[in-house]
């Protein structure tokens, strides 16, 4: 059954507009009505795919399967777009929506180049901060003495006389590591094991006071004695030293400056900015809210109305602790910042900004991928999940089908029970119930089993042959309980709880689940897939015939230059994981090389893909045909014959089933 899910971002609006019905080119992939889709437009798709899935789309074969998808999805927004369905409110609603959105992209685009500009970058800070910041915190610039180092480790001692030969022979230090020594994480590096810090331990050695003092006070170049550590014998060399110093502050300027930035600017929006943008505009905060009006910006009010709304943009788990005045005036702080950015991003024409056009144009590309899923999804909602129908015939063979299994209920009994310590305290429950008092009431007031207490003494459903939840022995009257009637009491018997009174309070027989109870469930399970064959057997074969679907398949296979053995080995290479592109590749063989001498072959191949890997009987039989016909003197007509004459016989029927086994003779 083919699977079909609606694509809601997936596959752009990437479809330009054709000419009449002019030829396809060669980078046209398809005509969908007056649409063009080119190869490029299936590039430019694959690369919005997940890289994790993108590969299997980027064969010829996988753009082919790509293609159809986007055609399918052209196909309803035509007839969505033919159904009036632009003009649905639900499809409108979603749209002014996404369109919302895109105003506030551009109002918060707006304001962070506003904050960049006008804030952030505004603030300059004096190099006496930068000094007074860099001599009080003059530790954190600080550079160990430390030595660029590079070993050879060896385990034995022949190996380490090679190893000194060949330096004092003159042999690059480098060279040897790589030849001779035995620490893989270095050898490869020509040794090097990188910098060794005064009081740091040193890398892949650990501690070891002793050697660090000696490769630091070692002269480049020096190559020391050997020296042993855990991990063997080590012949070391100094490449560099590199004295104890402070980085400059020139050096660190940058950093330091990064790191004031923030409370600089906090300090410049919150007493300086915010309060000159509010004078400029003219904001009032009425302290309590008058009528309804928490403050006024601009000649704007800001409502009760509008602080809700704000409070219901807040995450349910965060918005108690601003649904208090405390909370409320926070939000309404928020608001007026928000507004005097707007108002001062607008005065100054950052709409025109060209990342603000960007953040936008890209929100409103969101928003044709939103109205294109509205469309398809009202559509398929409409016109096919809801025109598709599970028939009576359908709904009732399903039933039969299962009768023994899914809808087979096995007997069982709901029970419910008091549990009393002593006799007395079961003779007053006992007492209550022949009073009239209800049997989950008298279970809530003297039952001593505070699980089932709780729950007016109810045990739950127990089926047949299984143990009544709690209770740890074998209770003689269980055939009785299932035998029994609701509302038939047992006990009281002593059982692992205490002194218990049973209750039977419900029972299901053994048998088959009524049709009129499972209709819905089963209508529910066999919906899916009904509405997939509607959508694939009727809707789309409708649409393609309406709309007038045109596909160049020549685009997808592989191009001429790839040669003749190149095209039999991709023929070949799919027939187990795609046998009808490998008959198709096998057709563009005989095509294209019609001379060539694996015609035969490649005729055959046909058919044996056909037989083996199709199941297509027939079709295979006018393949091997072609080969007996075409290639008669082809050392494989024999075998397209004897397919042809067997091909449909299993294999089984092709061994002998009593074969003599001569017994096995020796000399002695």
């Amino acid at each position: 059954m083919r699977k079909f899910i609606i694509p809601f971002v997936f596959v752009l609006s990437l479809i330009t507009a054709g000419c009449g019905s002019a030829p396809l080119g060669a980078e046209d992939a398809a005509r969908v009505g007056d649409k063009i889709i080119t190869m490029e437009d299936l590039d430019f798709e694959i690369q919005r795919i997940p890289p994790y899935q993108r590969a299997s789309f980027e064969t010829l074969r996988g753009k082919r399967a790509l293609l159809d998808h986007i055609i399918e999805r052209e196909l309803l927004l035509f007839a969505a777009r033919d159904e009036g369905l632009e003009e649905d409110s639900t499809v409108l609603a979603i749209i002014a929506d996404a369109e919302k959105q895109v105003e506030d992209v551009r109002v918060r685009a707006m304001g962070q180049v506003y904050y960049q500009k006008m804030i952030v970058e505004a603030i300059e800070i004096p190099d006496s901060l930068v000094s007074d910041y860099y001599e009080s915190n003059i530790q954190q610039y600080h550079n160990n003495p430390a030595a660029l180092v590079s070993h050879i480790l060896v385990s034995t001692d022949e190996k380490l006389a090679e190893v000194q030969a060949l330096l004092e022979d003159g042999t690059p230090f480098d060279s040897v590591a790589v030849q001779l020594s035995e620490h893989s994480a270095t050898a490869s590096q020509g040794g090097s094991i990188g910098w060794v810090e005064q009081d740091q331990d040193i890398p892949f050695i650990g501690e070891d006071q002793e050697l660090l003092s000696l490769l630091l006070s070692a002269e480049p170049g020096t190559i020391l004695p050997p020296y042993e550590t855990n991990l063997g014998t080590h012949v070391f060399t100094v490449i560099e030293q590199r004295p104890e110093s402070y980085d400059s502050i020139d050096e660190v300027r940058e950093s330091i400056e990064d790191m004031l930035r923030p409370a600089l600017v906090n300090d410049y929006f919150r007493n300086d900015f915010m309060p000159g943008l509010k004078e400029t505009y003219g904001v009032i905060v009425n302290t309590p809210p008058a009528d309804g009006v928490y403050a006024v910006i601009n000649d704007t009010p800001v409502t009760e109305e509008d602080i809700l709304a704000e409070l219901e943009a807040i995450p349910p788990y965060q918005r108690a602790s601003y649904e208090t005045p405390e909370g409320k005036q926070l939000i309404l702080d928020s608001m007026i910042e928000r507004e005097l950015i707007r108002l001062a991003s607008v005065e100054a024409g950052l709409d025109q900004d060209s990342s603000v056009i960007a953040q936008v144009e890209q929100a409103e590309k969101q928003v044709e991928e939103t109205r294109q899923g509205a469309l398809i999804q009202e559509y398929y909602q409409r016109y096919i999940v809801e025109t598709a129908v599970v028939s009576e015939e359908d709904i009732a063979a399903y039933y039969e089908e299962h009768t023994g299994d899914i809808y087979h209920q096995y007997a069982q009994i709901q029970v419910s029970a008091i549990v009393t310590d002593t006799e007395d305290e079961m003779d007053v429950a006992v007492a209550a119930l022949d009073d009239g008092m209800s049997f989950a009431d008298a279970a809530s007031q003297f039952s001593t089993h505070q699980p089932s207490a709780a729950l007016g003494g109810d045990f739950g459903w127990v089926p047949v042959n299984a143990p009544i939840p709690y209770i740890e022995v074998e209770l003689e009257f269980m055939d009785d309980m299932f035998a029994a009637e609701p509302g038939t009491e047992f006990g009281p018997v002593r059982t692992n709880l205490g002194l218990t009174l049973f209750l039977v309070t419900d029972k299901v027989e053994d048998g088959v689940k009524p049709l009129d109870e499972v209709r819905e469930s089963i209508e529910a399970s066999l919906r899916p897939g009904i509405v997939n064959d509607y959508l694939y057997d009727t809707v789309f074969p409708s649409l393609r015939e309406k709309y007038t679907v045109e596909i160049n398949e020549d685009a997808f296979l592989p191009e001429e230059s790839i040669g003749a053995d190149s095209l039999m080995t991709l023929a070949q290479e799919s027939m187990g994981t795609d046998p009808e592109t490998a008959v198709v590749y096998f057709k563009l063989f005989l095509e294209r090389y019609p001379e060539n001498e694996r015609c035969d072959q490649a005729q055959f191949l046909i058919g044996f893909t056909f037989s083996e890997q199709i199941k297509d009987y027939d079709a295979a039989r006018e393949a091997f045909g072609v080969l007996v016909a075409d290639y008669p003197q082809s050392e494989l007509a024999d075998d397209a014959q004897w397919m042809i004459d067997n091909m449909e016989i299993p294999i089984e029927e092709f061994i002998p089933m009593d074969v003599p086994v001569e017994e096995e003779t020796t000399t002695e």
